[in-house]
């Protein structure tokens, strides 16, 4: 019972510090990164408001004082106001004016068009963040299968380094009884020596992955992490592409607004001035108020700019057509290169599994016959050596397998929340 007490404490710690794949992935919503893709959203959708605001109306209130060499209108006058030379006339070298101007975009055919492709662009930014999103829950899955896989490895070196300490002990026993020279010890030693290496390397191998993993979740991992695949990925749209095919629209939309900015637009127009002023023939102070207003179609007749706007509009959509044919070229080539590895994988997995256990087999016999003498030390630790290599081939392969599921739930856009617990 004292024996066992620390070991079910040991135990019941490694339980507590274990973080499950679950935990892991939702701890990605709520990391920076995260938010930063939601105020790239809310960017986009801003950009969107800015297309509209040009079509609201203007209005710009003013107050000023000019100064003019010679007595100048404080508003246009009517001959009638002219007859009476004794009265004030609305004429003065310095004049106060204040006022208001208003415009309004009626009608500008391009600047539809332009919110159309401001709300695709939209549109593709919050598909891009999901995307986002996957790839770093993808990322989790990928670091926590090679993390498995150091583990795995560790403990097979431990396990290694075990059972030669173990014959180490029976060979102690053959040197003393004068059946083997103690050399034999010294080529044990060298080997227990190189496996410590190997497993300080390990763990920092680990240390390394850990800190990658918490500065992707604010997670720390101090053990392995189970994996468990609850559901299938099946083939279907390719995720990937929907943000691309948005901006190729997004494109389009803006080769067609470039070619629209040749079309006649309709604007109103409006002003109020209120003016005052001392009137340049007897110095009384005068004021005035006037407004005009009017609705006036402006009709594009030369601007060079509108040209090469419609060259450089016509370059970007071809440039994303010809993205977005590339890359579903690859993407499909690489979905269906995974899912080959995946079905590869399993079966080499299931193999793994069996040459494990062969190997156990023939280290039990290597060691009996090393007692015996019927082999050498260098052949009995070449047994050692391909147990190890089994078991870590066999770890190698979950995780390369896991790491595979994760690139086509990006593909596909699957959350890996819903694949593995």
């Amino acid at each position: 019972m004292k024996i066992k007490k620390p070991l079910l404490l040991v135990a019941l710690l490694s339980q507590l510090n274990a973080t499950d794949i679950t935990t892991l992935l939702s701890a990605i919503d709520k990391q920076p990164q995260t938010l930063l893709d939601e105020v790239a959203v809310q960017e986009a959708n801003l950009q969107k408001r800015a297309v509209e605001d040009k079509l609201m109306p203007k209005l710009d209130g003013f107050l000023g004082y000019e100064r003019y060499s010679r007595p100048s209108s404080l508003k246009p006058v009517l001959p009638s106001e002219m007859r009476n030379p004794n009265a004030s006339l609305p004429f003065s070298k310095g004049i106060a004016r204040a006022g208001a101007n208003l415009s309004w975009p009626l009608f500008i055919k391009s600047l539809y068009t332009l919110k159309k492709k401001a709300s695709m662009m939209h549109l593709a930014v919050r598909d891009m963040k999901k995307i986002s999103r996957l790839q770093r829950k993808a990322s989790v899955v990928a670091m926590v299968a090679q993390l498995n896989y150091l583990y795995d490895l560790k403990s097979a070196l431990r396990a290694k380094k075990r059972s030669i300490l173990e014959t180490k002990k029976r060979l102690k026993l053959m040197v003393k009884n004068g059946r083997v020279p103690e050399s034999q010890l010294f080529v044990l030693n060298a080997k227990i020596n190189d496996l410590d290496i190997k497993i300080l390397s390990l763990s920092s191998s680990i240390n390394a992955l850990q800190a990658k993993l918490e500065n992707l979740t604010n997670i720390e991992v101090h053990s392995k992490v189970h994996l468990t695949q609850i559901a299938d990925i099946n083939e279907g749209e390719i995720f990937a592409l929907k943000p691309l095919n948005k901006k190729l629209q997004a494109a389009k939309l803006g080769l067609k607004a470039a070619k629209e900015s040749y079309y006649p637009s309709i604007a109103l127009k409006g002003s109020y001035t209120y003016s005052d002023a001392d009137a340049y023939n007897n110095g009384k102070d005068v004021d005035s108020n006037f407004a005009k207003g009017g609705l006036y179609l402006n009709i594009p007749i030369f601007e060079s700019s509108r040209k090469t706007a419609v060259e450089k509009a016509k370059l970007g959509y071809l440039k994303n057509r010809l993205k977005i044919k590339d890359t579903k070229r690859e993407l499909l080539i690489e979905a269906k290169e995974l899912k080959r590895e995946i079905n590869i994988l399993k079966k080499s997995l299931k193999l793994s599994k069996r040459n494990i256990t062969n190997q156990k087999r023939l280290l039990h016999i290597a060691k009996v016959s090393l007692e015996n003498r019927v082999i050498t030390q260098e052949e009995y630790l070449r047994y050692e050596d391909a147990l190890a290599e089994a078991r870590a081939n066999y770890s190698q392969k979950r995780a390369q397998i896991w790491q595979n599921i994760a690139k086509l739930a990006v593909i596909y856009g699957y959350d890996l929340k819903e694949i593995v617990r």
